[in-house]
């Protein structure tokens, strides 16, 4: 029987906290637990929260099995390197502003009496933002294996990227943006993650003329459903997104030299309609298992060099 030794995973969202355990091999070990966020609640209140989604996960490992890190996807902004939260004005976390969570969970973790003698090392906690940990687990264990280098997106409320190579996160270097983001470089008149976006499809739907757009987070859901029914402007919709998508991506393209662009997302169900099977000869792969994937790519926060 094949030992494993096991990853302790958390997708912290503003509403929920998915968690899993991820074995050596990518494979989550036991069914994906959700968990509400608290993310309004004092910055004790949450330490604590996170703290006991630790030890319930923990519980669910068995004696004699080894746990060698926990790891967080978590929202920005982030300085995630040092483990800093810089969340602020966006009505989720807002009491962990500057609170070093690396730090701050460690120390707590370490003493868990739940805990003791169960890790294959020192405890250790890191932490990285979704898309990141997305790309991670797409290409050690998903649709990115076959591929040395790859552009990976996640395309939903925000416009997540990740730049791989190797398995590794490639975060500066020629054709790479500052942290892999090209959320926040200049686009048209404003930034690529006014465009390349849920809100970005609405902007492009209401510039269109098109009616009847249903309010609330169905709203692009809805569009496409139109659009596969053949009706037509919901149609030239997502085709025309996708050619702002190849226009955005081509120079990195060019630059970074890719392998493949993996799109995921909850816009990456609707991902069909872009047209979009290369992008400059480079082929594009859809997934929609992005959290899943998010959860995976924690183990690779903790492969030895």
């Amino acid at each position: 029987m094949q030992m494993h030794d096991y990853v302790l995973a958390f997708d912290v969202g503003g509403t929920y906290v998915k968690a899993g355990i991820i074995r050596s091999d990518g494979t989550i070990a036991k069914p994906v637990m959700v968990y509400p966020a608290r993310s309004e609640e004092t910055r004790e209140e949450l330490l604590q929260h996170f703290v006991l989604l630790v030890k319930d996960q923990g519980k669910r490992i068995q004696a004699g099995q080894a746990i060698r890190g926990i790891g967080f996807a978590f929202p920005g902004p982030f300085e995630y390197e040092s483990g800093i939260c810089r969340i602020r004005g966006l009505n989720k976390f807002e009491s962990l502003y500057g609170v070093n969570l690396k730090e701050e969970l460690t120390n707590r973790i370490a003493v868990l009496p739940e805990l003791q003698g169960r890790w294959s090392d020192s405890p250790g906690i890191a932490i990285e933002n979704d898309a990141a940990l997305f790309a991670l687990g797409e290409c050690a264990f998903g649709e990115g294996r076959p591929y040395p280098r790859t552009i990976c997106l996640t395309i939903g409320t925000g416009f997540g990227s990740a730049f791989v190579s190797s398995n590794r996160l490639v975060k500066q270097g020629e054709g790479v943006p500052p942290e892999g983001w090209l959320y926040r470089l200049p686009y048209r008149d404003g930034i690529i993650d006014d465009y390349i976006s849920r809100r970005g499809i609405i902007r492009l739907a209401n510039e269109m003329g098109i009616k009847n757009i249903l309010a609330g987070e169905d709203d692009v859901k809805c569009l496409a459903e139109r659009a596969c029914s053949g009706e037509s402007l919901p149609g030239q919709l997502f085709h025309e997104f996708g050619e702002r998508l190849k226009e955005v991506l081509t120079p990195f393209i060019q630059s970074f030299q890719p392998d493949a662009i993996l799109i995921g997302g909850q816009i990456a169900k609707s991902a069909d309609l872009f047209g979009l099977c290369q992008i400059a000869s480079v082929p594009v792969s859809i997934t929609t298992e992005t959290s899943v994937s998010a959860l995976k790519g924690v183990y690779q926060l903790f492969q030895k060099s």
